[in-house]
Order: structure tokens, then C-alpha cells, then sequence
């Protein structure tokens, strides 16, 4: 076996403990990473995909890859996968074979806790990684580049560089296929490892221990920035809110550490920051925010609606002697046609008890100094030709009982949560 080193003994000895899937090529990296998991007696499976782009060469690469684990036993699954079918109406191939790749993966640890992705990158790829987030300015996260161990995956290999990876495979005669692809220069990664890289090695024989002790200090770093903000971060799923006051005493990093927890890209951060009056928001893609609208002392993250409203009416005999802003009364013979529940819209108006004449829903929630989820999620009540309830707020003096009426229809809401609106 490679020469592990002490702080990551304990790391490799936690492997027998865990279910290990092998994502496996058929190249060096990989088969090598194959042979150590072998000789440690680890629970072990193999997984490859066949992405079906170099013809016969992808074929002899997962007939390898069976064939090895048919010798030693080991459980090995091949998924096949039409890129080019995939790649018809464009795209980036190698960002659809990564999401071909990891949308395995999360199904494999989706399925038991103790399952963990083995991949066989190592200290050259480390290298490779932390320029090319250099270039793409990614922050501290980028610069922390692979983890040992991070969301169920482990990288074993991180410590060696890939000349003792090829010398470990020429010692124990491991099997291997190389993949012509990694030579060509079409892409940047490729640029990096075949040119870049080996003329700053050549001029700097430490570069990769360099590299490595600048990774080890941003892991650090990101990892005390991930501990700072996880309680803000819960704090926010909770309560769809975050104080004005605790984002501004963030420092840069922790506010794009921050909205990094909640799938918030990190450009956000300034314009969050320029929400300089209430009412004003930022609209959010690809997250599970629609947009931030600054409150009075809070910024409100807004969720888009998955409930649906119910009206629940039933005729009573008297009115209470205490009325709830929650529960409204209507003379039925006022009514005009059938009374429904909705979200407010811009332009609707009510005609309040106590006033002449209407009021625009948009002034009564602006007099209310309700928060902007609140605002967002207001509903209304109305039949067929007016508003007679902005729930708890305010109610028209259209269909109100009085001592006269015959018969008081009394109405309250209830939430369907989304799974039982949708039910038949």
C-alpha cells in the first residue's frame, strides 16, 4: 500500500467501517484506488459509467473494469449513458457527464447513510483544481479545493501525487486503460495538466507541497466560515427572515458563505446590500427563494406559494359578543353570487367598515406594516362583485349582519398544506 501519512490514518481505517462505491474508469487512478480498497478488506462495489463516446475504446474500458471485479468478486454495475443525445441541442460535454455521474451518486447515497462515492483524485488534481478556481475568482471555497471527505464522497488518494500512482501500479502489476482524451488540449483542464502545470513543476520542483499547504490553510479558513453561519443559515429556513443588522456585521466572506448554504449565487451579497428602503427586493433563480425584499428592520426571503386556501362557511344563529380578526360574519342575502378565497392582486379594492367610499388592498397592507412574506401571501375574500374580507385586516361594510339580518353566514380559512390540495 502507499505510505499514508498520520493525520490520515485514521481517515483510511474509517473506510472498513463504511459501505465504499468505487467510481471506476478503468485508467490508473482509479484501478490502483481499486487494488489498496482490495487489500484494506473494505466493504466494497464498483460503479462505472459508459458515457458511449469513443466507441470500442469505451466498451474495453468497462469490460476491464468487470473483468477485475469478476476476478476478485467484488459487485460492479455499468451505467450507460447517450451524451451525444444529450449534447444535440448543446451544452457543455463535460458538465453533462459530471451531472450524469453525480445524480448516481446521490441516488447510491440516498439509499443508506453508511454508503460513501470513493473517487481516485489525487495531489496533481488538486493542483489542477485550485488554479482553475483561481482563474473562475471562487473565494475561499474554491481555493479549498477537494476534502478528504465532504457530502458522502471520499478521496482517498489526495495525498499522493501521480507519479507514485503510477509507481504503485507498475509495482503490483495493476491493470489499466488510458484514455486518449486526457492528451488533447481542447480543454482547459487538460491545457493545465499537459502544459501549465509541468513547466511551474519544472521551475518549481515544490510546487504541489506548496499548493497543498495553501489548501489546507483555506479548508480551514472555509471551514470556520461554514461553522459561523450554519445558525444564521437554520435561523433563516425557519423563519423565512434575517435581521438587517446581522448581515451588515458579516464579513464578505461570510455573506457569501451565507447564501452558498442556501443555493444563493454569492453575486447577490452586494445587491441584497443595496436594498436601501422597504419595500425593495432582489429576484432570485435556480434557488429555493424567489426573491429578498428588505422590511422595516429584516430582510424577508420569499418563498413561491405551495398552499392553497379553504373556505370554511357555516350558518349560525347570532354574532359573538367579541369578534377575531380570523373569523368574519356576512348577511347571506348581501351576498352576490358565490364567495371565494385568493391571494390579493394589484388594483383590488375594498369598501372598509368605517369609511367612505373604497381603499385600495395595496394601501391597507402598506398601513398595516405587514412584513413582505406576509404581504406576499395576503389573501382576500370576495363574491361575485366585491372584496368583503382582507383577512385580518380590514372588512367591507357591504355584506356586514345586523340586528335584522336572518341568516349570518360565518367564515373562517383553513391551509392545505401542497401534497393534500392536490389530492382528487
Amino acid at each position: 500500500m502507499l505510505n499514508v501519512s498520520e493525520n490520515t490514518r485514521s481517515f483510511w481505517q474509517d473506510l472498513r467501517s463504511k459501505k465504499i462505491y468505487l467510481a471506476c474508469s478503468g485508467g490508473v487512478d482509479s484501478m490502483v484506488l481499486m487494488h489498496i480498497l482490495i487489500a484494506l478488506k473494505v466493504d466494497l462495489n464498483v460503479i462505472h459509467v459508459n458515457y458511449q463516446l469513443r466507441g470500442e475504446a469505451s466498451i474495453q474500458d468497462a469490460e476491464l473494469v468487470q473483468s477485475v471485479c469478476h476476478h476478485y468478486k467484488i459487485p460492479c454495475e455499468i451505467l450507460r449513458a447517450d451524451l451525444k443525445k444529450k449534447l444535440e441541442n448543446g451544452g457543455n460535454l463535460q458538465d453533462e457527464a459530471r451531472k450524469v455521474r453525480y445524480n448516481w451518486f446521490q441516488k447510491i447515497l440516498a439509499n443508506d447513510p453508511n454508503n460513501r462515492i470513493a473517487l481516485a483524485h489525487h495531489e496533481d488534481d488538486q493542483t489542477e483544481t485550485f488554479f482553475m478556481n483561481l482563474a473562475r475568482k471562487s473565494g475561499i471555497m474554491g481555493l479549498a479545493c477537494m476534502k478528504y471527505e465532504h457530502n458522502g464522497i471520499v478521496r482517498p488518494l489526495l495525498d499522493f501525487s501521480k507519479a507514485e500512482i503510477l509507481k504503485y501500479a507498475t509495482t503490483h502489476s495493476v491493470q489499466w486503460r488510458e484514455d486518449r482524451s486526457n492528451e488533447s488540449n481542447a480543454y482547459t483542464r487538460n491545457r493545465l495538466r499537459n502544459e501549465f502545470i509541468p513547466f511551474l513543476k519544472n521551475e518549481f520542483p515544490t510546487l504541489n507541497s506548496s499548493i497543498s499547504l495553501l489548501i489546507t490553510r483555506f479548508q480551514a479558513t472555509q471551514t470556520g466560515l461554514e461553522q459561523h453561519v450554519i445558525p444564521i443559515v437554520d435561523s433563516i429556513r425557519a423563519s423565512n427572515s434575517l435581521p438587517i443588522e446581522i448581515f451588515e456585521k458579516l464579513s464578505e466572506w461570510e455573506r457569501v458563505e451565507l447564501l452558498r448554504q442556501l443555493d444563493i449565487t454569492a453575486s447577490y451579497a452586494s445587491r441584497i446590500l443595496e436594498l436601501s428602503e422597504r419595500g425593495k427586493q432582489v429576484h432570485l433563480n435556480n434557488s429555493d427563494f424567489s426573491s429578498i425584499v428588505r422590511d422595516e428592520n429584516q430582510y424577508t426571503f420569499l418563498k413561491t406559494a405551495t398552499n392553497s386556501h379553504q373556505l370554511v362557511l357555516e350558518e349560525v344563529d347570532t354574532l359573538p359578543e367579541e369578534f377575531s380578526k380570523d373569523v368574519a360574519y356576512f348577511d347571506v342575502s348581501k351576498i352576490q353570487g358565490k364567495l371565494q378565497v385568493r391571494n390579493w392582486e394589484i388594483g383590488d379594492r375594498i369598501s372598509p367598515l368605517g369609511m367612505k367610499g373604497s381603499q385600495l388592498i395595496s394601501d391597507v397592507i402598506k398601513d398595516a406594516k405587514i412584513t413582505a412574506d406576509a404581504k406576499q401571501n395576503q389573501l382576500v375574500v370576495h363574491d361575485d362583485a366585491r372584496i368583503l374580507w382582507c383577512v385580518g385586516l380590514k372588512i367591507s361594510r357591504n355584506a356586514l349582519p345586523n340586528d335584522q339580518t336572518e341568516n349570518i353566514l360565518r367564515c373562517s380559512i383553513i391551509v392545505l398544506e401542497a401534497e393534500e390540495s392536490e389530492r382528487p
